[in-house]
This record gives C-alpha cells, structure tokens and sequence, in this order.
C-alpha cells in the first residue's frame, strides 16, 4: 500500500517519484517526477501505475522509500500569511479558485488521472470565462494542485519567494551594467506627477562586492563606532579618488580628485551591500569591544549546573565591599566608623546554597578568601557561637570539603597562594579563574551579594547610597558593629538558603519524595543521592585546613614563649622540643606558622612529622588579646 508524500529515489537521486494521489477502489496510484520540479520545469500531469506495476518498478530499479515535506507555505493560513505580508499571495490564490475552482474536487481529480480526462469540462470553462483564454492554464493549475497535496494553498505562488536573486552580476563595469531600482519617486504632492531619479551610479558589479567585503574586514579590525559611515569613507579613499597633478607658481602639487558620480556606487548601494558582509555581533564588537560584547552581549544558552553531578563538586568565591558603614565598638562616648567592610561569599554551584562567608576590613586578598574557604569546609555552630548567635546544626549543615574551586581573574587569587590547595592537603582536583571582567562566568556567586545587599543591608543604618552635599555622610549613622553584623548576615544566610526557589535544580525523583525547592533542600538531598555523603569534615580537621588555606608568617621562639605580632603563644609540643631552653641557650630563632584574622587566640604549626599544632595565648604575658 502506498501514502501521499512518499518519495521512492535512487541511491544517486536520479530517480525521484513522489506520490501524490492514490485511488485505493482502482488499485492505481498517480506520482510526479521531482527531477523535473528541480529543474525548474512546468509541472506537468502526473503518471499513473498500477499497485503491482510500481512495486515492481521500485524492485527493479532498487527505489529506497522517504517521505518528503510539503512547502511551509502550504500549512499557512490566511492569517499568518497576512502576518508576513503575502497578501498579494491570498489574492493570486483566491483568483485562481474563482475561475478553476469546479476541477478542484476528488471526482474530478480522479477522472483527470485514471479516467478519459477533463477535456469536456475545460472547454466548458472557457467558453463562459474571460480570464484565461488557453486549456493549458486549466491543466497547470490542475497539475499544481494535485502535486501539492490537493489543498487550496498548493495554489499559492510560493515559486516566487526567492524572485530577483538570481540576476546576472557583472565581474566589471560596461555599457550593459546598469543600476538596478526604480527610475522614477512618488510625487510629493497630490496631482503632480512623478519625480525623476537622477541617481548616475553605475550597476554593482562582483569587483566592486569583493572591495565592499575587504573594507568589511579592514573596518571591523579598528573597533570604531559609526562603522558603516568610516567604512564608506574608507572604500571612496580607497576606490573612488586619484591624485592629479596640478602646476603652481610654487611647483607641481598632488591634488585630491574624487570621481565622477557615473563612476561611484551611490550612498544606498554601498549600504546595501555594506550590511550583507556584516552582522548585528560584528557592529557590537566594532562599537564596544570583545570583552563587553562576551560580558553583555553574548547568547548564554547553557549553565554550568549541567555539567556537575551534586553538590560540594564544585564551589563559586567571590568578593565585594559591603554597602554598609560599620560601628568602631571599643568607644563608648563616641560614634566612630571603620569603614566599609569586605564580603567574601563561597556558594555551592549546584545548589545555590551559600555554605561559607567571612567578612573583613582588608582586601579583597588572599588572606579574606582563605577564611571564607576554611568557614565553608567547617563546622558553622561553633562559628556563630562566636558571634554570639545560637543556631542548631540542621539550620546550617555545610561542612564539606569540595572538589572544584571557580573564582575570578583578580589578583587577590594568586597561584603561589593556592598552590598548596590544588595538590594532596584538601584533595581538591582543580582552581579554576574566569576571564577578566567576566563576572557572568561565575554568575551564581555574584547573585548571592544582591541577596544580602537587597533584602537587607540597604535597609539598615549606616548603609550606603548617594547623598546631597548638604545631607548628612552614611558613615554618621553607623550603628552595627562587626560582631552584630556577623550575627546579622549568618541570619540572612540561613534564611536565604531555607527560603529561597530553586525548582529548576529538581528532578523527578526528588519531587516525587516530596523534597523542598530550596537551597539547603537541594544541598541535603542530592548530596546523599549523587556524591554518597560528600566529604565532610569534623573539628579535628580543622589544622589540616588551616594548614592548606591560611596565608604563613614567620613567628619568633623566645624563652618567654612563641611570639607573634607582639603576641605570645605557648604550646605543650614547644615545651616537649625544649624551645624555650634553646632560645634562652642559643638566642631567638624563627618558625613558619599560619594565622588567621578572624581570630589572634591561636596560631599553627606544621611539625616535621606533619603533626598540625595549635599554639595558644599565654595568658601570663597577652591576656589581654585574648577573647
């Protein structure tokens, strides 16, 4: 059994026969030859096998079986062809049924091709009809319908969609190379006729299209705005002027003579055929730069989500300076501001999920966003506590060591600085850094301090916004301090990682489990289900993580104790080692530890074993720095 719109070739396409009618009572079936329609051929009337007699003909000449697609125009209706301003289209169809629309029904059609034809009925036609004087137009007009699947829109003359493409172009300019376009403009007032067009251009040729597209090329290498103006500018210094030679009583001068208009491309053609060689992209790039254009301009259709299993696979840091003035807390009778502090923020990518901050007066530098890593990779109760904030551990359970670290190009992430963490101290695999002035390549950290900032610190005193010159400076009216303010943006963050939709991060299974939308649901689930738990860490890990995050110093042994900016540590280890013993002996000699800002109560020590040590403050000598 054969369908409409089957399509039986050769393997080298020499034979195309589409079927376009099938009478299933007579056991016949009409196909049309789509060689011929390639070739631009008129369609002629379709030929009649029998079931047998074309299966036996496909067998022969080993015919492989496809299914064609009608033209798009043909599934267009009235309206949408309207929308792309084919009305002339609906008219020419709808002109065409007036006159032949009786030839157009399945009794007809079918006595065309198997029965003795429609002569009779065509000669009917045009004795009663005006509009077409020749039987030919009747069977044109038939055939075409019959080909395009026997619906009104097969009349529709889409053959002329591509009309005036193909005209001849010349390789240079000659008598015959006219300017193509109207010879006349509408009257500019009503009852006046026509203006003339007095353009002389000549006619385009293929010589002047190949200069057209080198200045193209040359004009997009110097990054300038109004490209299309200087590249016009470019292509008549280039193309459309000479030196002549010009006596005066002081010698012979060059003189600059432009060319005649008959022998220049007029404004409109070199615009015309300017803006075929060029694209919407390469005018951005011209006007701003590839980096703006990368930045703002670029198509983005993919994230990095897709490409990552779970969460803790890969960690976003990022820095930014608070809109906030914050409160200096050891003055009682006045109100003084610190400044403006430092935000570092490290998100899991997968999630959202913010599972580590620090805040600071320095920087952004290594220094701030090697806290923030050690915050993410530990415990977050025991660091509230700090603060002065009480919060239980299912509030913040963002205690894992991750694999991938993505941050961007600044200087403040240097490779000397993280050296130690891409090796065997944490197990991470890589540091990643994006483009410079890329901020979009790690879009989800750069979100996370427009939650902080929007929701909550523009709201507050002391924050940061553009003031009159007789109003009063933001940094006036600082109220929070470090320690309030911590205990502040920990609230927030635990808000937002509770609070916040993150429904395209789900998947079917975690919706049918009933699992939350939000970031910490997403972080607790999958990463049970896709990383087997994570890596998480526990409090005797936290030198190991120091150890490969902090920054190192150089601390001074003394026989007082171990002495550090001023400070005084001590150690049950340094006292084993008899380095009290041997500094008073032998003098003052010095030792590599780490050190963190976020608190001076303790420094590190890696010993030679790879034993990390915790050396505490004295209390005898530095009491008072500690907490």
């Amino acid at each position: 059994m054969f369908s409409v719109n089957e399509v039986f070739s050769d393997v080298k396409q020499t034979i195309q026969l589409k079927v376009c009618h099938v009478a299933i009572n007579l056991a016949k079936v009409a196909v049309v030859d789509l060689v011929r329609l390639e070739d631009k051929k008129p369609i002629c009337k379709p030929q009649v096998f029998q079931f047998d007699e074309f299966a036996q003909y496909i067998k022969d000449n080993k015919l492989k079986r496809t299914i064609e697609m009608l033209p798009k125009w043909i599934n267009f209706d009235d309206e949408k062809l309207i929308a792309i301003g084919k009305e002339n289209w609906i008219k020419k169809r709808d002109k065409k049924l007036k006159i032949a629309g009786s030839l157009l029904n399945e009794e007809t059609i079918c006595e065309y091709l198997y029965g003795s034809g429609v002569g009779d009925q065509i000669s009917d036609l045009l004795k009663s009809s005006t509009k077409w004087k020749k039987s030919s137009n009747y069977y044109r007009q038939l055939n075409r319908y019959i080909t395009y699947g026997c619906i009104n829109n097969a009349l529709l003359p889409f053959s002329y969609e591509n009309c005036g493409s193909n005209y001849f172009i010349p390789e240079e300019s000659g008598e015959d190379n006219v300017k193509r376009g109207r010879k006349t403009m509408p009257a500019k007032l009503d009852g006046h006729p026509p203006q003339l067009v007095f353009s002389k251009s000549p006619g385009i040729t293929n010589k002047a299209k190949k200069k057209i597209k080198k200045i193209v090329r040359a004009a997009l290498r110097r990054n300038r705005k109004n490209i299309t103006a200087r590249a016009r500018l470019m292509y008549r210094r280039d193309n459309e002027c000479r030196f002549e030679d010009e006596k005066t009583p002081y010698g012979t001068n060059k003189r600059l003579v432009w060319d005649d208009e008959s022998q220049c491309l007029s404004e409109g053609q070199f615009n015309y055929h300017f803006q075929k060689f060029i694209t919407e992209e390469d005018k951005i790039k011209a006007a701003k730069g590839q980096i703006v254009f990368d930045k703002d301009h670029a198509d983005r259709s993919g994230s990095t989500h897709e490409f990552l299993i779970g969460p803790t696979e890969l960690y976003e840091i990022d820095a930014t300076v608070m809109d906030i003035h914050v409160r200096y807390p050891y003055s009682d009778n006045e109100r003084l501001a610190m400044g403006r502090p430092v935000l570092y923020v490290v998100v899991d990518v997968f999630s959202t999920c913010i599972v580590g901050i620090y805040i600071g007066f320095h920087g952004p530098d290594w220094i701030g966003a090697a806290e923030a890593l050690v915050n993410a990779f530990m415990d977050k109760v025991s660091f509230a506590a700090r603060y002065g904030l009480e919060i239980q551990p299912e509030d913040w359970p963002c205690f894992h060591l991750c694999y991938w670290i993505n941050s961007d190009n600044g200087g403040e992430y240097s490779l000397g600085n993280i050296s130690p963490l891409l090796k065997a101290n944490l197990g991470l695999q890589e540091w990643t850094k994006t483009r410079s002035y890329m901020g979009v390549a790690k879009a989800v950290s750069e979100r996370k301090f427009g939650v902080i900032n929007d929701s909550f610190l523009h709201y507050q005193p002391g924050a940061v916004y553009e003031v009159r010159r007789e109003e009063q400076d933001s940094s006036q009216n600082a109220v929070w301090d470090l320690d309030s303010l911590y205990q502040a943006v920990i609230s927030e963050v635990i808000y937002y990682n509770h609070t916040a939709h993150r429904e395209e991060h789900h998947d079917f299974k975690a919706s049918k489990l009933h699992i939350g939308f939000s970031p910490q649901a997403i972080f607790d689930y999958f990463l049970e289900q896709e990383m087997a738990g994570g890596r998480p860490t526990t409090a005797e890990d936290e030198g190991r993580i120091r150890l490969a995050c902090l920054p190192e110093a150089e601390a001074s042994v003394t026989e007082q104790g171990v002495r550090f900016q001023g400070v005084f540590y001590t150690s049950p280890y340094a006292k084993k080692q008899k380095w009290y013993f041997r500094a008073k002996r032998f003098g003052v000699f010095n030792i590599t530890i780490k050190w963190s800002r976020t608190s001076g109560d303790i420094i590190w020590f890696q010993t030679p074993g790879n034993e990390v040590i915790a050396f505490k403050i004295k209390p005898d000598k530095s009491r008072r720095y500690q907490r």
